[in-house]
């Protein structure tokens, strides 16, 4: 009795481990329709088939983000003096007219690289 309920459960093993390989080679043989995420057109999107206006929609964009980058920076420096001049104004280096004239300078440096760079933007791709 033991040899048959051997053989029957090496059978229903067989058969269940059959099942699944049948089950897995039907999906493996199906054919995948995945599809790859669209990538967003430029600013100034061309018609489609245009490639060298594509290009250049990029190439409008990159200088754009290049540019803000660049507003950054210059924010960040304006910054960076301000915290130093204030740091020497704790040690009596520095008077607060001397914040007062970093900050007003920072700000029209500010002013000055926003418009250059509006300026450049609209002369690059014009």
């Amino acid at each position: 009795m033991k040899k048959i309920n051997a053989i029957f459960a090496t059978m229903v093993a067989f058969v269940t481990s059959l099942r699944t390989q049948v089950v897995l080679a039907l999906f493996a043989a199906q054919a995948a329709h995945a599809e790859l995420p669209t990538t967003a057109d430029p600013t100034n999107a061309p018609a489609d088939g245009n490639y060298i206006e594509l290009i250049k929609g990029y190439a409008y964009d990159i200088v754009i983000v290049f540019g803000l980058v660049m507003g950054v920076m210059a924010f960040y420096v304006v910054a960076k003096n301000m915290i130093a001049v204030y740091g020497e104004i704790g040690q009596g280096k520095k008077t607060w007219g001397d914040m007062g004239m970093h900050g007003g300078m920072g700000v029209l440096l500010l002013v000055f690289v926003i418009y250059l760079l509006t300026e450049a933007s609209t002369v690059i791709f014009a």
